[in-house]
């Protein structure tokens, strides 16, 4: 902790690691993994690594929302550079309010701040004009681009 509020973030990942190979209570590992991807999400742009250590801290924690949470939030603030169209960008947006669906499912203490998040990006997923101009179907599913490349179920506004 002492390393991140330094802003020493390498270094603080370095020691998350280290203690996770001492750590044999799950809780804590999972509290590890969490605040190692939170540093490469939020702090390194690591966005792809901080995907699979929310992951690693989720199966260790099952019934913890925050890594849901924090996936999104790292799909939501890429949604504007994952594709070249409204419709692309959309199905990023369509990730990342699933994520905090998975969240809110699992952690009944993470609800609000995922209904509150899934209201203000909602209004961010395809148009219908947009779904249908690609040839697509609500309902049917599609593949998002950049790095997040998870199937969603297509939805539109």
């Amino acid at each position: 902790n002492k390393l991140y509020k330094e802003q020493k973030f390498p270094e603080a990942i370095a020691k998350y690691r280290e203690a996770l190979g001492a750590e044999t209570d799950d809780k804590k590992k999972a509290g590890y993994y969490f605040s190692i991807a939170s540093i490469q999400g939020r702090k390194l742009g690591q966005n792809g690594q901080a995907r699979t250590n929310a992951y690693n801290a989720a199966k260790l924690r099952p019934d913890w929302g925050r890594p849901y949470m924090l996936i999104g939030d790292l799909y939501a603030k890429s949604s504007r550079n994952c594709g070249k169209d409204g419709y692309s960008r959309g199905l990023a947006v369509i990730a990342a309010i699933d994520k905090y669906r998975k969240a809110k499912s699992v952690d009944s203490e993470v609800a609000a701040e995922a209904n509150k998040k899934i209201g203000i990006y909602q209004g961010s997923i395809p148009p219908k004009e947009d779904v249908f101009m690609r040839g697509k179907q609500g309902g049917k599913k599609d593949k998002v681009g950049c790095w997040i490349a998870e199937t969603v179920t297509v939805r539109y506004n």
